[in-house]
């Protein structure tokens, strides 16, 4: 028993901050707690996250697991076509509904529960912690006597760029360039806004973000705190976005989440409650006594979107070893050495000869740098692929 509820404990704490991982074995009982992520959401989609714990195999990780998912509604009708994103956007905001989960040979059905509206976001901020070493994302909102707790969910996206911004880029020989194959190995110059300085980032924030305004004379919050980023952060480097999703919640559900919570941060403690209190609102109907993880609420949420440009605030700070790198002149007769060392151009190192378009003359002279220092995809594990609603031009 003790095992049990250590190993419980323990993977609370992996709900808020999991790694995921593809894998679609069926696993059952103590070696494959389900997991489900995920609240229908009324005028929006629903997007649900199934997941099975590695049990007692020494693994900290969670990992993905297939299924069927829709949304029923108390008046017979069902969204969804099995796919774990269900288009929830029309669904009338005075019915009841219940998510549906099919996996590993077995059904899964949350309670029914009625949609609770929610109040809008009146303004998202943030503070600084006043040796300016945090950053602490604030929101604030009202709403009236219906509902009283509230649950945040915020996905996040960064743009940020290579410590060194390269100027050209080496190319092998036998490589397709501008339609052509290279004959001889060669440098050539990045053109028409093209870079490998710039690199957007993605992920939700795993923080268990819930409060209410129970205990409250009125039913509001001024700059309540959600989470923090660190001044080394990377997401905070250059341009921060974060899409914020309020969602006003049943007092049961605030319940299980604070308790989630408590779990994260006491796990072990005197006082701590027993992991088997954590029970959520889903049941496997063939097994209910199977132990099955997630709290399934019914909302119709309030979404906004803010931004933060780090030069404006001029809080993030930079470490001295991203940048304790000294460019290397490299001759051309060692290109391709330096090439397989994880080597690349960064800049040319004399003007001489300098030109506009492909570089190849014998007397150009280039320094080089390690890749991850000007590849902004390897610095910090990024894409070239900007999202359509960023605010600037950048490539």
């Amino acid at each position: 028993m003790k095992k049990r509820l250590l190993f419980l404990l323990t993977f609370t704490a992996l709900l808020v901050g999991a790694c995921v991982y593809d894998f679609d074995a069926g696993l059952s009982g103590e070696e494959g707690i389900l997991v489900v992520e995920g609240d229908i959401l009324i005028g929006d989609y629903t997007n649900v996250r199934l997941s099975r714990s590695m049990g007692l195999t020494g693994s900290d990780e969670l990992v993905h697991v297939s299924g069927r998912c829709y949304v029923e509604s108390s008046d017979g009708k069902r969204y969804g076509n099995g796919s774990p994103r269900i288009d929830t956007r029309s669904a009338d905001p005075s019915g009841e509904y219940r998510l549906v989960v099919e996996t590993g040979g077995r059904n899964y059905t949350s309670e029914w529960a009625p949609v609770i509206q929610t109040p809008p976001i009146d303004s998202v901020s943030y503070s600084i912690s006043d040796d300016r070493s945090t950053m602490t994302i604030d929101v604030s909102t009202h709403g009236g006597e219906a509902n009283r707790y509230y649950r945040w969910v915020a996905e996040q996206t960064w743009e940020y760029h290579a410590p060194f911004q390269a100027s050209h880029y080496f190319v092998q020989s036998g490589s397709i360039l501008d339609g052509e194959r290279v004959t001889r190995d060669t440098v050539v110059m990045y053109k028409n806004g093209a870079n490998s300085y710039y690199c957007w980032n993605s992920g939700v924030v795993h923080d268990v973000m819930v409060a209410s305004t129970d205990q409250l004379a009125e039913n509001r919050l001024i700059r309540h705190p959600l989470y923090k980023i660190d001044c080394y952060e990377q997401r905070i480097s250059y341009l921060y976005a974060v899409d914020l999703r309020q969602e006003a919640i049943s007092e049961l559900a605030y319940r299980y989440w604070t308790m989630l919570l408590k779990n994260t941060t006491d796990v072990g403690g005197l006082f701590s409650p027993e992991p088997y209190e954590m029970r959520g609102n889903v049941t496997c109907n063939e097994d209910p006594s199977e132990m099955v993880l997630g709290y399934v609420s019914v909302t119709a949420p309030a979404t906004t979107r803010y931004f933060i440009r780090s030069h404006a605030i001029q809080f993030h700070k930079t470490r001295r070893s991203d940048f304790d790198f000294e460019p290397v002149y490299v001759q051309r007769s060692d290109w391709r050495l330096y090439y397989r060392r994880n080597y690349d151009v960064y800049m040319l190192h004399t003007d001489e000869g300098a030109g506009t378009g492909r570089d190849t003359e014998e007397d150009y002279e280039f320094d080089w740098l390690p890749v991850r220092c000007i590849k902004c995809w390897l610095w910090g594990g990024g894409t070239k692929q900007k999202p359509e609603w960023w605010p600037n031009d950048h490539q």
